[in-house]
């Protein structure tokens, strides 16, 4: 199983101050809204922890994304060191209290930390593919299309499916020079006959099978889409 980890967003030379409150905590680092997004859409952390003096000139606009992922994931942004506690501040949820007991709640899945509105793990991202997928070693290639994925899986535009719990091998397209295989399985199918929402599959990565360029290409069709 994938470790999940927190996201902390500052400047280098302020990645000190949060050594004493990370402590052990799973955690990785970045310095720029550009970076944590990325992160974000590759490999969405249990929270982005936004150091509000290492963002302290960056206006609206450059900070929005992390609030349009669309993923259930806090963002919360932390003042204070030194002399006093840390201070998280978390808009959805609201919420204020400090920065060591917000870790604690989010790593032990806290309901009070759900998102609101927002339901995903993964950003899905809007990106029109091809997409080729199998059942492994048959040879046997169905031809779909794909209008949004994320780097956990996708929906596939088709007539013709596999039965739902069927593993397949699959090969995206149009996402770079050369086309992205990985592994996946079906989890639910939509007939034509079901009724008049697109016919097709719903599939979900073996996430040790993604490459790397997938979630690179997706992160990068994320900010352009903006």
């Amino acid at each position: 199983m994938i470790q999940r980890s927190f996201l902390l967003l500052s400047t280098e030379d302020r990645r000190p101050l949060f050594d004493e409150v990370l402590a052990d905590r799973p955690v990785r680092r970045v310095a720029s809204v550009f970076d944590a997004v990325r992160e974000c859409v590759t490999d969405p952390p249990l929270a982005v922890l936004m150091d509000l003096s290492s963002t302290l000139h960056s206006g609206v606009a450059e900070t929005a994304p992390l609030y349009d992922l669309g993923i259930d994931m806090p963002v919360l942004r932390c003042t204070g060191g030194g002399v006093g506690p840390w201070i998280a501040m978390c808009q959805a949820p609201f919420k204020r209290l400090t920065l060591a007991q917000a870790l604690d709640e989010i790593l032990g899945s806290d309901p009070s930390w759900k998102h609101p509105t927002n339901m995903r793990r993964f950003v899905r991202v809007s990106s029109g593919a091809r997409v080729l997928f199998a059942h492994p070693d048959s040879g046997n290639w169905i031809r779909a299309n794909t209008q949004s994925m994320s780097v956990s899986g996708l929906f596939l535009v088709c007539q013709e499916s596999l039965p739902v719990g069927t593993d397949v091998s699959v090969r995206i397209m149009d996402c770079g020079e050369e086309e992205i295989p990985t592994s996946a399985s079906v989890i639910w199918v939509h007939r034509w006959e079901d009724g008049p929402h697109l016919p097709g599959c719903g599939l979900d990565f073996d996430r040790s099978t993604v490459p790397d360029s997938l979630g690179r290409f997706l992160a990068n069709s994320f900010f352009k889409r903006r």
